[in-house]
């Protein structure tokens, strides 16, 4: 059976989700809010990196490429460039990880149901990775996205004393 680009991508996030899931399940223990320090340089908390998976998530692939919204009070807090010592509202784990999953599983709804025509249009965002406004581009983006954070989640773990290596 061929498979769309769309359910192609959208498998291609579920592995990345997948992956991911597998590092944060090493949080359950872990204080989420402490903040490592290497060279008087303060890095995000566990917690600021969660939640802004929700909100990256949500931003890219539910607003710019679905063209929803799923009302969530907390989320611009953890947006692009927002700072985790400012942050007012900090919404439980249990919250955070809600999110995480709803979210998730809308957005692979909505990359799966894209037709090869619907992903060369423009997003609804005006996002432009490398040189393109394409759909594609922002759900690329979106899938490259979360290993990075994930990456931060693991240095975390590591300073906790839990390693998946």
């Amino acid at each position: 059976m061929n498979k769309s680009e769309g359910e192609i991508l959208a498998d291609v996030y579920e592995k990345v989700r997948g992956l991911s899931k597998m590092f944060i399940s090493g949080l359950k223990d872990v204080d989420i809010d402490k903040r490592m320090e290497i060279d008087n340089v303060k890095f995000n908390s566990a917690r600021w990196i969660l939640a802004h998976l929700v909100w990256t998530e949500h931003f890219l692939i539910i607003e710019g490429v679905g063209g929803e919204n799923m009302n969530i009070d907390w989320i611009n807090e953890y947006g692009f460039g927002s700072d985790p010592g400012k942050i007012k509202s900090k919404p439980s784990r249990e919250e955070i990880m809600k999110k995480l999953d709803e979210i998730h599983d809308k957005a692979v709804q909505i990359i799966r149901g894209l037709s090869d025509e619907q992903l060369e249009e423009d997003n609804n965002i005006n996002a432009n990775f490398g040189g393109s406004k394409s759909k594609r581009n922002v759900i690329t983006h979106a899938i490259r996205h979360e290993p990075m954070h994930i990456g931060q989640i693991s240095w975390i773990l590591k300073s906790n004393g839990i390693s998946y290596a």
